[in-house]
C-alpha cells in the first residue's frame, strides 16, 4: 500500500492491478485482488435479502432514525446502531418465521412492515395507552387516541414530558397504494399554555401532510392526513405507531425506547427469498440432494445418510468451522472489522453475523454484503489487499477465505457527499 500527500491529482477507482482512494486527504493505493466469485449461494442471498430489507427501512425512516439513538452521534453512528440492532431482530424472524418482519423481494424497493426498533435511550417508554382509532382510505387519514387525561399535567406525564421544551414524537407506519409502506412523524413540544391544546406545539415530518390535534372526552387525539394514497385494505390492523420522548440534559439529548408492534408481516422470508436468483449449492457443502437415490452399503464404507455424523452438512466438519459470532475460542484467528461511510454492510460466515474480533479458522469463507451510500461505489480490503465486489440489484457482495493469521477487514461504503465517508472525530 502506498500513500501520497500531494493535493492535486488524487485518484479514485480501480485499474486492473490497483485500487485508488482518498483517506483524510491522502492518496491511498492498494493492490487489487482478482478472482473472487459470486456463486449466489443460499446463505449469501439470504444475507442480501435481510440487508436490503433493513436498508430500505432505514432509508424510509432516516428522518427520525439518523439521530434517535441516545449516546450515538447523529448520522453514521445512529445508522450503524439501527442496522445492527434490527439485523439481530430480523435474523430471529427469518429463523423462526414469527411474522414480526416483512422482507423485501429481489430488487424490490420500499419499506416493509416490521417490529423495527427506531429509538433507544434511558427515558421511560412514552404513550403506553395510545391506539389507532380509525383509518380513512378515501381521505388518506389516520385517527389516533394518544393519552387519556384530565389535566395538562396528565398529558405531559403520558408523553414523558417533565419540563417545558421536552418533546414526544409519534411515528406512523402505514400501507401505501403502491404496495410498500410509508413513514412519518408528529412531534409534540411541551410549552406553557392555558389549555391542553395550547400546551403542546405540533410539527410534522416525512409522509405526513397535516396533523390536527383535539382534546375531547378527556383524551388527547390527533387526526393525521398522509401525503400518499393509502392501500385499499389499509386499516387500524395493518397501520402501526410508536412514540419517542426527547429531553435535553446538559447539552445532550436523551431518548426513550421505541419499537413498532407488528404481527403477521408480509412478505415472509420464504416468499421473498423465492424471488432471489439462488445458485446451485455444492453437494459437499450441504446441498439438499436426495442421497437415498444413490445409497451406499455398509460394506462399502458405511451409511451416507446419517444426519448425526459429526460435521455433516458443513465443509470440513464442525471441529473445523471456527467461530462466526465473535465468541471467545481457544482456536482460530481474530478478524478485526472496520466499516466506514454513509451506507451499510454486513459480514457473515455460514449465514451467521461476524462481529469484529471474531475468531475464525483458516480457509473459513467469509461473505460481505454492502448497500452503499447513494451514488457511491464501495470498497473492501483484507490486510490492505482489495476484495473484488460484485454489484447485483444495488447490493455489492464479495467473499474471501480467512488467512492463517489475525486479519483486518476494512469496508468503505461511501458517503452521501461523495467523499471517503470516514469518521473524522
Amino acid at each position: 500500500m502506498a500513500k501520497s500527500s500531494t493535493y492535486f491529482g488524487l485518484r479514485r477507482g480501480s485499474t486492473k492491478s490497483h485500487t485508488f482512494s482518498v483517506v483524510d486527504g491522502k492518496q491511498i493505493t492498494k493492490d487489487r485482488v482478482e478472482g473472487c466469485k459470486n456463486p449466489r449461494t443460499l446463505p449469501q442471498m439470504a444475507q442480501r435479502c435481510m440487508v436490503s430489507t433493513i436498508g430500505s427501512a432505514y432509508s424510509a425512516m432516516k428522518s427520525i432514525c439518523d439521530h434517535s439513538f441516545e449516546g450515538k452521534s447523529a448520522g453514521l453512528q445512529c445508522m450503524r446502531e439501527f442496522m445492527s440492532t434490527n439485523l439481530k431482530q430480523i435474523q430471529i424472524c427469518k429463523e423462526y418465521d414469527n411474522g414480526l418482519f416483512g422482507f423485501n423481494k429481489y430488487k424490490e424497493p420500499g419499506l416493509r412492515p416490521g417490529c423495527y426498533i427506531i429509538s433507544k435511550g434511558s427515558l421511560p417508554v412514552a404513550l403506553v395507552d395510545a391506539e389507532i382509532d380509525s383509518v380513512n382510505v378515501a381521505e388518506k387519514k389516520v385517527a389516533l387516541s394518544l393519552a387519556p387525561a384530565v389535566t395538562i399535567a396528565d398529558v405531559a406525564e403520558a408523553m414523558g414530558c417533565k419540563n417545558f421544551g421536552d418533546m414526544c414524537t409519534v411515528a406512523i407506519m402505514y400501507p401505501k397504494a403502491d404496495g410498500s409502506y410509508g413513514f412519518g412523524a408528529v412531534r409534540f413540544t411541551y410549552v406553557s399554555g392555558a389549555s391542553v391544546l395550547e400546551s403542546f406545539s405540533v410539527a410534522i415530518i416525512g409522509d405526513i401532510a397535516a396533523a390536527t390535534p383535539s382534546f375531547t372526552a378527556n383524551t388527547l387525539k390527533v387526526e393525521i392526513r398522509m401525503v400518499y394514497d393509502l392501500a385499499s385494505d389499509a386499516s387500524s390492523d395493518n397501520t402501526y405507531m410508536t412514540a419517542i420522548t426527547s429531553r435535553k440534559v446538559n447539552g445532550s439529548w436523551l431518548r426513550s425506547f421505541a419499537q413498532f408492534d407488528v404481527e403477521e408481516a408480509t412478505p415472509t422470508f420464504a416468499a421473498a427469498i423465492a424471488t432471489y436468483p439462488v445458485g446451485q449449492e455444492r453437494f459437499l457443502n450441504g446441498s439438499d440432494v436426495d442421497v437415498t437415490s444413490a445409497p451406499v452399503s455398509q460394506s462399502e464404507g458405511g451409511s451416507s445418510t446419517s444426519p448425526d455424523t459429526p460435521g455433516s452438512g458443513t465443509e470440513g466438519g464442525g471441529s473445523q468451522g471456527g467461530s462466526s459470532t465473535g465468541s471467545d475460542t481457544a482456536q482460530g484467528f481474530a478478524l478485526t472489522i472496520s466499516i466506514n461511510g454513509g451506507g451499510s454492510a454486513a459480514v457473515t460466515h455460514d449465514g451467521n453475523a461476524v462481529t469484529s474480533g471474531a475468531a475464525l479458522s483458516e480457509d473459513d469463507e467469509v461473505e460481505i454484503s454492502i448497500t452503499p451510500a447513494t451514488g457511491q461505489v464501495p470498497t473492501a480490503t483484507l490486510n490492505g489487499s482489495e476484495i473484488e465486489l460484485t454489484e447485483d440489484g444495488g447490493v455489492y457482495t464479495g467473499n474471501f477465505a480467512m488467512p492463517a493469521e489475525a486479519s483486518a477487514l476494512v469496508i468503505n461504503t461511501g458517503s452521501a457527499t461523495g467523499d471517503d465517508g470516514l469518521d473524522k472525530d
